[in-house]
């Protein structure tokens, strides 16, 4: 709640005098009411005028008094557009720019085991991934599949809703070479990342095996990562079989999921449901936040100018009204 209220922009007033007509409309307002009730206001009486009442004829008390507001209210819009207001939206250097995000997504036939909550491995990992690429409205994200081989799925972009159609169709059935290869898709993804000019450059890997395949080793992406100054989170979605110690690390290679994570700067994550699957990408996205939280830039939006054009209508309304449909007699 508090990241949401920072966002909202803040009203500021370049000449926040000329709010000090405010208490003067005010005035004549109920100067022209008091004079009004007085009966001074020159008005042309008409014999009869209690039978045209009776006969209906006579306008409600908002049709009546609705010419005087558009037109005090236009007044009142014209001295707040004087007083030069203007929206003031503040953003860190990263949350402005954004940073280039390469997922890594495991596409092998273990991750299409139903045992996230009756969800498959890989189901949970895209519907979480397409939240998150639709949250990060700033940065520029690609997506990478692999098994036995890996290629890009969608290079960098800022077009997140195509993204999130290629994360939907994403399957095992894309690579036919069985096996896992982690170090080959961190290389493909920093490939991509390489031709980016960006200093904030992330990958997320999600995987439930351990290497098993490939020509480059994961350790050996790691270092490459680092001299490009990538930083790698590490996503384990292996299922423990509970009891079973030495067959859980037969399936999934802790140490080497987490050398990778602590090599690079980034973070190792063990899920093993939807819910945590969930947690670990958003608190993945809120690491990220914090860490490149850089200098404050602000952005200024005047409202002079759509001030003054909605006073100006609020005015031709009244003229519009008080002389055809609402023409007052008396």
């Amino acid at each position: 709640m508090q990241e949401w209220l920072s966002h909202i922009p803040t009203l500021e007033l370049e000449e926040p005098l000329w709010l000090a007509l405010l208490p003067v409309l005010l005035l004549a307002f109920f100067y022209v009411r008091w004079r009004q009730k007085k009966g001074n206001s020159p008005v042309m009486l008409f014999p009869g005028l209690e039978k045209l009442r009776d006969a209906g004829f006579e306008a409600g008390l908002f049709v009546r008094t609705l010419p005087r507001w558009l037109r005090w209210a236009s007044l009142v819009v014209m001295v707040i557009a004087l007083a030069g207001p203007h929206l003031l939206y503040r953003q860190t250097e990263a949350e402005a720019k954004g940073i280039d995000i390469m997922l890594a997504l495991d596409i092998s036939e273990s991750m299409m085991q139903k045992d996230f909550s009756g969800e498959s491995r890989l189901d949970a990992a895209k519907d979480v991934a397409r939240k998150f690429v639709l949250r990060r409205t700033n940065d520029r994200i690609g997506l990478v599949v692999f098994r036995g081989k890996g290629y890009t799925q969608c290079p960098l972009t800022l077009d997140h809703e195509v993204l999130a159609m290629l994360l939907d169709r994403v399957s095992p059935r894309v690579i036919q070479d069985d096996g896992t290869a982690i170090g080959t898709a961190i290389l493909i993804a920093l490939n991509r990342l390489r031709v980016s000019d960006s200093a904030q450059k992330v990958i997320i890997l999600v995987t439930d095996g351990e290497n098993n395949t490939g020509e480059v080793w994961p350790s050996t992406a790691a270092e490459l990562a680092v001299h490009n100054g990538v930083r790698i989170y590490t996503v384990n979605a292996a299922k423990p079989v509970a009891g079973d110690t030495a067959q859980v690390h037969r399936v999934t290679d802790d140490e080497t999921l987490r050398a990778i994570a602590r090599m690079t700067g980034g973070g190792y994550y063990r899920v093993e449901d939807p819910g945590a699957m969930q947690k670990t990408i958003a608190a993945i996205d809120q690491l990220e936040k914090k860490r490149y939280s850089g200098h404050l830039l602000e952005r200024r939006s005047s409202l002079f100018f759509q001030l003054v054009f909605s006073a100006l209508a609020l005015l031709i309304l009244d003229v519009l009204l008080s002389n055809t449909r609402l023409l007052r007699i008396p």
